[in-house]
């Protein structure tokens, strides 16, 4: 009797706090149509949904050869109305982005329908695939996190040659490793400072990265060490 009482309050306090979270949770009550694992407003043409399917499967392969093998499976919400992309997403001007909870739910807007962009939100869904959820939101850095997920962005504004520009041949680079929540490292400061955040995480993990410390890393941090001592290994 308990638990009656208990789940709908849960659910609707989830609805309250993380009220997009909560509709990709529930998309399949929702009126969208699907195909596969990807879900659509009921006015996205067909050309569309065969693009957007498309790009997920460049995508996919993209992210199947960067970490050797692709485990993650999420659902794909395709927004065609900004409407709809504030229900499923973000209220913010962003043109995709992951949801983690109970799975992954990776939200594309009508902006967002380019291979990088969903490459970028594919390694967000994979990296938490791999260390499970307490892991993800307890341990890792924001700026890791995007970091990882930029090494399949290849976004030219993104690029190296556009941060030695940005930072005066490096110089003055933002100390993105302060910078570990979400709020710190994509909502606060102008669109320049967040977009020199995406590319300075970029280089940072650019520069750490091989396929072996990414391996140990994810072994490390799922063994019970702390982000510190799994990055500084």
């Amino acid at each position: 009797m308990i638990f009656l009482i208990v789940i709908p309050i849960s659910a609707f306090a989830h609805f309250i706090f993380f009220p997009q979270q909560t509709r990709c949770i529930l998309i399949d009550y929702s009126d969208f149509k699907k195909d596969g694992r990807l879900y659509f407003n009921n006015n996205t043409s067909q050309n569309t949904v065969d693009t957007v399917k498309h790009l997920i499967e460049l995508a996919s392969s993209r992210i199947a050869e960067f970490w050797g093998q692709k485990e993650c499976n999420p659902k794909f919400i395709y927004c065609e109305s900004n409407e709809d992309f504030k229900k499923y997403g973000s209220p913010y001007q962003v043109p995709a982005l992951t949801h983690i909870k109970l799975g992954s739910y990776i939200v594309i807007s009508n902006q967002g329908v380019d291979l990088d962009i969903i490459a970028h939100e594919i390694s967000h869904a994979e990296f938490y695939e791999r260390i499970g959820y307490y892991n993800w939101a307890f341990k890792i850095p924001r700026w890791f996190d995007e970091g990882l997920a930029m090494q399949n962005d290849n976004r030219s504004y993104y690029s190296e040659d556009t941060l030695k520009v940005k930072s005066n041949n490096y110089k003055s680079l933002p100390d993105v490793k302060k910078l570990k929540s979400g709020k710190q490292f994509s909502e606060e400061g102008s669109l320049d400072q967040i977009m020199l955040n995406f590319m300075t995480a970029k280089h940072e993990v650019k520069n750490w990265y091989t396929k072996e410390k990414l391996e140990n890393f994810i072994a490390d941090i799922n063994s019970g060490k702390t982000f510190e001592q799994a990055y500084g290994r």
